[in-house]
């Protein structure tokens, strides 16, 4: 009661010295208060899981995402605004449940007479409620803290940033062409209110939006250029013909070839090998961990020229930079997931990749191949500050197969990315691939017990039980570390979760 008792003495102070109040935070025409306040919702974290909200700010509703609405203006104390507002609504999820949310929040920012304030508001999910919370990188002064261009849509964003490129015309073409798909899809909801079709005009349109809000921030570089117009032309193609998918994670390839059956397979004049993959609200995103995945799997499969097929045409997507005075790559995803921001990446991707680009070259002879491996290689040496994606737990070097939570260890990318170290040692014989794949290998020993529930093994540290899918996968990837290491602690674990398969009566590896 004390605590709560130093609040409200706090927040009746703010108020008695010219503050906003709380219910009625912002004054819409009154010129005594000269900065103006605009808010927006952003489109990450929780907002995937909601097909419509309608949020109330002062006597404002907003019910777009990444868009700003002005809800009034504020007073200035002492070069300061400090500013508390209710956030309250609804929220109706992609099955029609609507929930009800309200949040007091409170914020200060250092300003000048007539200033601008934008705030950006995140809906997020803490235990099984659902929150909204300000996100502080994304809310400050407009023209100094936060560009001009926030107020772009995405589009005028897009064009304005390709403006004297060679993806300006190409790029306008595709924009109209997901325009027009889009309003169908709108027309669609709003006749008949099914909401697969609203699903569908938010999956169709979210390359745009992701895309956009990087270009209200900052420039794009070439390879995200080719990103956006790859996701778009892939998106468009789809969306022209059908509406969202029922499930996450369905791929989308435009050839015959996959190394799965439940593909979406069409054919178009957008000629590509890669396999883009659906996530709702986000449509169809190029995953470089999927393409590498099908890489090795062609590869295991003695179908080289397939695996070198993707391999190629997924070079033109690297990303260089240089650390410490050497040279490395990244493959950065462009999408939404669970809590993380764009661009994010993934170690399954860096250390397979470095497998299966020297197994490229051992087999080509293409210097590219290597130039890319050792690259993916020298990328492990990158901190998490420059999207590196080891983590250095009590266990050991982890190698994060979601960058943006150091905390969660998953057991399967980290010894994925191992067998890519080793793949591309097996090639080079460099010291410092065998270095990185010794430390994670010793961390994988250090940390088997955490992955071990007793009756079956965990996806994580921080995640319950393991699907059927990946217990499996658990147990022939620590049977693979056994043969290569000749460690028996592998081996016995492999048993172990094997044993776990046959309690519940279900068929074993055979191992």
């Amino acid at each position: 009661m004390k605590s709560a008792k130093i609040i409200i003495m706090s927040l009746i102070l703010i108020l008695s010295t010219g503050c906003i109040s709380i219910e009625t935070s912002f004054h819409s025409h009154n010129h005594n208060y000269p900065i103006k306040v605009f808010v927006q919702i952003e489109e990450e974290a929780a907002a995937f899981e909601f097909a419509k909200f309608k949020l109330t700010v002062g006597n404002v509703t907003i019910d777009k995402l990444n868009t700003p609405f002005f809800v009034g203006r504020v007073g200035i104390n002492d070069g300061e605004v400090p500013i508390i507002f209710t956030v309250k609504g609804s929220l109706t999820n992609w099955y029609g449940k609507n929930l009800k949310i309200r949040e007091l929040l409170s914020v200060s920012f250092k300003v000048n007479d007539n200033d601008k304030i934008l705030i950006t508001l995140k809906i997020y999910k803490e235990d099984d409620t659902f929150r909204v919370g300000i996100d502080e990188k994304k809310s400050g002064v407009i023209g100094r803290e936060i560009p001009e261009d926030v107020f772009l849509s995405p589009e005028d964003a897009l064009l304005k940033r390709a403006e004297g490129t060679e993806f300006y015309n190409e790029l306008m073409k595709e924009l109209e062409k997901n325009r027009e798909i889009r309003e169908k899809f709108w027309r669609q909801y709003k006749e008949t209110g099914d909401l697969k079709y609203l699903r569908s005009y938010r999956d169709s349109f979210y390359a745009v939006r992701i895309f956009g809000e990087l270009a209200k921030w900052r420039k794009l570089n070439e390879v995200e250029h080719k990103i956006l117009l790859a996701e778009l032309k892939a998106n468009n193609a789809y969306y022209s013909y059908y509406t969202s998918p029922t499930k996450d994670f369905s791929a989308l390839v435009f050839s015959d070839d996959s190394p799965y059956y439940s593909t979406f397979r069409i054919k178009e004049p957008f000629n590509s090998s890669l396999p883009f993959i659906y996530y709702t609200g986000r449509g169809f995103n190029l995953y470089p961990v999927t393409a590498i995945h099908w890489a090795e799997i062609y590869f295991q499969r003695g179908q080289n020229k397939k695996a070198l097929q993707i391999l190629k045409e997924l070079s033109q997507y690297t990303q260089y930079g240089e650390y410490n005075g050497e040279k490395y790559v990244l493959f950065k995803n462009y999408f939404h997931f669970e809590n993380a921001s764009v661009p994010w990446v993934s170690g399954y991707a860096q250390g397979m990749g470095a497998g299966v680009y020297a197994i490229a070259y051992n087999l080509t002879g293409n210097e590219t191949y290597l130039k890319i491996a050792k690259g993916l290689v020298n990328s492990f040496d990158l901190p998490l500050s420059m999207n590196g994606f080891v983590s250095h737990t009590k266990y050991g070097d982890w190698y994060l197969e979601y960058n943006y939570n150091s905390n969660e260890l998953v057991l399967n990318g980290h010894i994925i990315a191992l067998q890519g170290l080793y793949y591309y040692w097996q090639v080079t014989h460099d010291e410092k691939a065998w270095r990185l794949f010794q430390n994670g290998v010793q961390a994988v020993r250090n940390a088997l017990p955490i992955f071990d529930t007793g009756s079956w093994s965990k996806y994580s540290n921080i995640h319950g039980d393991a699907s059927e899918f990946y217990h499996r996968l658990h147990i022939r990837l620590l049977k693979w570390l056994y043969d290569v290491t000749g460690d028996k602690y592998f081996l016995e674990y492999a048993r172990k979760w094997n044993d776990y398969l046959m309690i519940r009566g279900l068929k074993p590896e055979k191992i």
